[in-house]
């Protein structure tokens, strides 16, 4: 655990680093605890505003990481990203939100118990990706999310856990006021694949969500005009079904909230980034023995790595101030 509280500390202080490094344009808030550990002791979860306060409200993107605690490159991918958006002043991007043009909310680690215990789950043995209660039409026995034990990965727990619910009040808080015609979200995983893929909803069913039509002209978008071919974007259930899957359960809840408060026609787009790290185990096969070796590249391509999503990620959330007409 000690490795894994260093590894933590770390993170947190990159975090408060960027922070200072944003000055009057990122606000830091404690939003949440994590589930306890053994001994009592539950971690603080945070969140980052970046932007003017006018932004937030009008045009906002989100960005999340960490929701598993062993797929640490998704925080570096999300870190490195805000670092080197803050110390490129001149970039288009910066200026947009030096502008009010467009607000970014993050959670930078939304599972720091599993960061810091060097585990997939929380503190309390759950995966988080099969706690939101959402049953799944039909998924893989025991991968797809169980509920054997704590003991076994991919366990579904009974109750939405601590972080679940630090996520469902992020969402309310910030995504179901936001007055935006596209509220892009993009939560950023590792783990599986040889390639990068970007997954819409659903993960629980292969029925259509009902911005199927609107997500595939977001990634014809993303392709045609800023040409990221490498990423193979479609609902998650194309390539593999889950029990619980916490954006599937928010993005509902959005289109009840829609019809029941008349909404502005806002869409509420959650996007996962699932980066692929398996291409390099026929090179080093003794990965798939570590513990955090299948959910991360392997260290000399690890830098890379993390500095290839910049524009994706730039791309993606400057899509909260387009109109979805003006997709290609």
């Amino acid at each position: 655990m000690l490795r894994g509280m260093k590894r933590l500390n770390r993170y947190e202080n990159r975090i408060l680093k960027i922070v200072k490094l944003g000055g009057k344009l990122v606000r830091f808030k404690q939003f949440g605890f994590s589930t306890k550990t053994k001994e009592g002791f539950r971690f603080p979860i945070y969140v980052l505003e970046i932007g003017k306060e006018k932004a937030i409200k009008r045009n906002l993107a989100g960005l999340v990481a960490g929701v598993h605690g062993l797929e640490t490159i998704g925080i570096r991918v999300l870190l490195d990203f805000l670092d080197d958006l803050l110390s490129r002043k001149t970039s288009e991007l910066y200026r947009e939100i030096k502008d009010g043009e467009l607000g970014i909310v993050c959670i930078p680690i939304l599972n720091p118990g599993g960061v810091a215990l060097k585990r997939r789950s929380n503190p309390g043995g759950v995966d988080l990706m099969r706690n939101s209660g959402v049953e799944a039409v039909k998924a893989p026995f025991f991968f797809g999310g169980h509920k054997i034990s704590n003991v076994f990965p991919y366990y579904r727990g009974n109750v939405l856990q601590a972080e679940s619910k630090v996520l469902d009040r992020f969402y309310n808080e910030y995504f179901v006021p936001a007055e935006n015609a596209m509220i892009p979200v993009v939560d950023i995983h590792s783990g599986f694949g040889v390639v990068d893929h970007v997954w819409w909803p659903y993960a629980g069913t292969h029925e259509q969500c009902v911005d199927e039509t609107l997500f595939q002209k977001i990634a014809n978008h993303l392709t045609t005009k800023f040409n990221h071919i490498l990423y193979r974007f479609g609902p998650q259930s194309e390539t593999y079904t889950t029990h619980g899957d916490l954006w599937d359960r928010l993005y509902n809840k959005y289109q009840k909230v829609k019809v029941e408060t008349g909404s502005n026609g806002s869409r509420f787009l959650p996007l996962t980034l699932e980066i692929g790290t398996w291409s390099d185990i026929q090179l080093d096969p003794w990965k798939v023995f570590r513990k955090r070796g299948i959910f991360n590249p392997a260290r000399e391509a690890k830098q890379e790595s993390i500095i290839s999503h910049r524009k994706f990620l730039t791309d993606v959330l400057r899509l909260a101030k387009t109109n979805p007409i003006d997709l290609l």
